[in-house]
């Protein structure tokens, strides 16, 4: 059977859709499993395990391109993790003969297996939404335990030891030292979510470098989010002394990956690199509104025991008190600081 997953939007969306793997092999072990997504996540997911074939939307700009693509593979179940017009009515012309996809869009007349479940409603983690998809391929799957439950948490991500000696030698350049203590703080996230106030944020910086001497703090982002970098290096204490170090805009996505994964502490507003740091099972510490859809019952991070922030009042983020967020912060480094 050929079976192919779709998500072409977010970096953190299409991370959770990644248990939906796992699931499908030990059901399915003898299919095949295409992946449909956005070439931008390529280096990221580049030999990732049980996927067998990625196929990236950018290269197939039309309909009828994407139509033929997809009857060329013999696909029989498709999956439309994200829907889209344009990939659903691909599946349909290209005569996909199981075409699974939410019930409730204008075009759900495509998909001919349909989940009547509303994603806004966030009754259930992102993940489990997912993975609920996988249900009309076989009666034996199941969703019964949480996302986030050792039995349906799975990532693959990986990284060679030369892709680790090649960034460590990259960063070194900038007098950085990746196998060093020191936490990522991820301050953006490309509002697809209310941050932590950038006051808050410096106020939280500038307690860390005076109660923490033995770490390094490490800020990324995207370009967009260069500006909010700057106003953060700016704005710390004279005292950090040369403890800060900014990488914005200029790693790849496996090579942020390998930054995450050797970090001891990773702090962010909700945003897909939270969503790496999660598949990694890092410590985390992370800040979300109480509203749904962005509340953290739908987008918390698949790690064991993140410690998440939500404002006291409202979604008024502003009432998260960088206090709370220090004492946490030095309770999961106790154990590395000296």
């Amino acid at each position: 059977m050929n079976i192919l997953i779709s998500r072409t939007d977010g970096l953190g969306d299409v991370i959770l859709a990644l248990p939906m793997i796992p699931v499908i092999k030990e059901n399915i072990p003898d299919s095949k499993i295409f992946f449909l997504t956005s070439e931008k996540y390529q280096s990221l997911l580049n030999n990732y395990k049980d996927i067998d074939e990625f196929i990236y939307i950018e290269k197939y700009n039309s309909i009828s391109k994407l139509k033929n693509y997809i009857k060329s593979k013999n696909i029989d179940v498709s999956v439309s993790v994200f829907p889209v017009f344009k990939i659903a009515s691909a599946f349909y012309l290209a005569g996909v003969k199981t075409r699974i996809g939410t019930a409730y869009r204008w075009y759900s007349f495509l998909f001919n297996n349909k989940v009547f479940e509303h994603r806004k409603y966030s009754t259930m983690h992102e993940s489990e939404y997912n993975l609920n998809l996988l249900k009309p391929l076989s009666s034996n799957i199941t969703t019964q335990q949480p996302a986030w439950s050792n039995n349906l948490k799975r990532f693959y991500f990986d990284y060679t030891e030369t892709e680790s000696e090649n960034l460590k030698r990259k960063l070194e350049k900038s007098g950085f030292d990746i196998n060093s203590n020191y936490i990522i703080i991820h301050p953006g996230s490309k509002s697809s979510a209310k941050d932590l106030p950038l006051n808050k944020l410096n106020n939280y910086i500038n307690r860390f470098l005076k109660n923490i001497s033995d770490f390094k703090i490490v800020i990324t982002g995207t370009k967009e989010e260069k500006t909010i970098s700057e106003k953060i290096i700016s704005s710390t204490d004279e005292n950090s002394n040369g403890r800060i170090f900014s990488f914005i805009d200029c790693l790849t996505l496996k090579e942020l990956l390998i930054l995450i994964d050797k970090s001891k502490l990773f702090i962010s507003n909700s945003t897909g690199p939270l969503h790496m740091a999660g598949a990694l099972n890092k410590n985390i510490i992370c800040f979300f509104p109480n509203s749904k859809p962005m509340n953290p019952e739908r987008w918390k991070p698949l790690s064991e025991n993140p410690v998440i922030f939500t404002p006291e009042k409202d979604d008024d983020m502003s009432t998260i008190n960088p206090e709370n967020i220090i004492k946490s912060t030095i309770n999961i480094l106790k154990p590395f600081i000296k």
